[in-house]
């Protein structure tokens, strides 16, 4: 897969809905990574410094955590580049591990939507480090129902997400 997107300033980056106590982005989840992930384009994008507490073994992230950096931003990138917008469930990842994933220092994390098949969306990721790959998956999601999405809502935060707001609004008269 290539990725060339053009970055997009700090100023002008609008941020994807997050939970507080979410594993990947809550900013109240002491144990967790508190990652803030974004549009770039046609790529949902995070930038995050992974704590020393998520290793697997010296300096290196947890596998787990890898796949779920990956898992999660797949997620969002079948929920906002996806034909429906509904919130997505993971049915399959696979995750191949080219290079170990540093803690302690600035990774990427970056994934789009492969094809949208009405039923499963196709998503593939990618972890960099210093312009290296170090990991890269693949993903068949399922869009959540109407009523599932609904759920998931009032546990989300929207500062600094204007524009991927709206998308998930349709569904909030659902529940």
């Amino acid at each position: 897969m290539k990725w060339t997107t053009k970055p997009v300033p700090d100023t002008e980056r609008e941020y994807l809905p997050h939970s507080s106590g979410c594993f990947l982005c809550g900013e109240e989840n002491l144990s967790g990574v508190r990652a803030r992930f974004f549009v770039e384009g046609n790529d949902v994008l995070g930038r995050v410094i992974l704590p020393r507490h998520l290793n697997g073994y010296r300096s290196v992230a947890h596998g787990g955590v890898v796949a779920a950096l990956l898992d999660e931003t797949m997620g969002w990138a079948a929920t906002v580049f996806g034909k429906t917008h509904p919130m997505y469930v993971t049915g399959e990842l696979t995750v191949k591990y080219l290079a170990p994933v540093p803690v302690g220092e600035e990774i990427e994390v970056r994934s789009r939507l492969a094809n949208d098949a009405g039923r499963l969306a196709y998503c593939e990721g990618e972890i960099r480090c210093l312009g290296k790959v170090c990991a890269r998956a693949r993903g068949k999601f399922l869009p959540m129902s109407p009523e599932g999405t609904a759920e998931v809502i009032p546990y989300l935060r929207f500062d600094g997400c204007r524009r991927f707001r709206a998308i998930l609004d349709p569904y909030r008269e659902a529940k």
